[in-house]
């Protein structure tokens, strides 16, 4: 099976420049995961998509825009919603991304089972140790084992059968979402590690699997932020 992805598609750290989203200060800014995970995803045309913990819409908004797709997105905190029902207008998305205030738990009464070809999510990579004093910063950023176990059941409930999941994972949590995917029959297929800088241990780790899908793993390229 070949790479799915090639030189041609290196990271590119800028890729979210032209997407425009409100402004809710340093406490909700996107992140190099969040660019990640808009470069990574690469729907196909036709698919419809769900974002997990979409933020203030930004990488849903860019998939919307420059994918054939349609795009449901995901936030549980009232005030990220609303900045994301603001990212929708902003760029003139109406019709092809839908914000929707709920949470993981929530997904069951929001959405029929196994209606999306793809499922994306750049969820809290702290799990464990002391939350932010910002309380905005501290819901998007930090969370528990129970609570991250959410994320990897909306997966389950929302995604077809031989469809896709990309999630952007801390390292230091990666084996206990390994081993929560693969309770779910959630597959991973492709690893991606991301590297800070060139001589340091791996920050991040792109996950792409497949529901039900069979045993079989890659590891590509890594990336590297900041070169040397």
């Amino acid at each position: 099976m070949a790479s799915s992805r090639s030189f041609k598609d290196d990271f590119d750290p800028n890729l979210l420049r032209n997407v425009r989203v409100p402004d809710l200060g340093k406490d909700h800014r996107p992140t190099h995961a969040s660019t990640l995970l808009a470069w990574y995803a690469r729907p196909k045309d036709g698919d419809l998509v769900v974002e997990l913990g979409c933020g203030i819409g930004i990488v849903s908004a860019y998939l919307a825009m420059n994918h054939d797709i349609v795009v449901y997105s995901i936030e549980k905190n009232p005030l990220l919603a609303d900045a994301a029902h603001e990212t929708v207008r902003l760029n003139s998305l109406e019709g092809r991304m839908f914000v929707h205030n709920v949470s993981c738990e929530q997904v069951r009464m929001a959405f029929e089972a196994e209606k999306f070809d793809l499922v994306i999510c750049n969820p809290p990579h702290h799990l464990t140790g002391v939350p932010s004093p910002s309380k905005l910063r501290s819901e998007s950023r930090s969370s528990n084992l129970k609570e991250a176990e959410t994320f990897i059941e909306a997966t389950f409930y929302l995604l077809r059968n031989r469809g896709k999941f990309v999630f952007v994972l801390s390292c230091e949590h990666l084996m206990f979402w390994t081993k929560k995917f693969l309770e779910r029959k959630l597959q991973p297929k492709w690893l991606v590690p991301v590297y800070g800088e060139p001589k340091r241990n791996a920050v991040l780790m792109i996950v792409k699997g497949v529901k039900n899908g069979g045993i079989g793993l890659k590891i590509e390229p890594p990336v590297v932020l900041k070169r040397a």
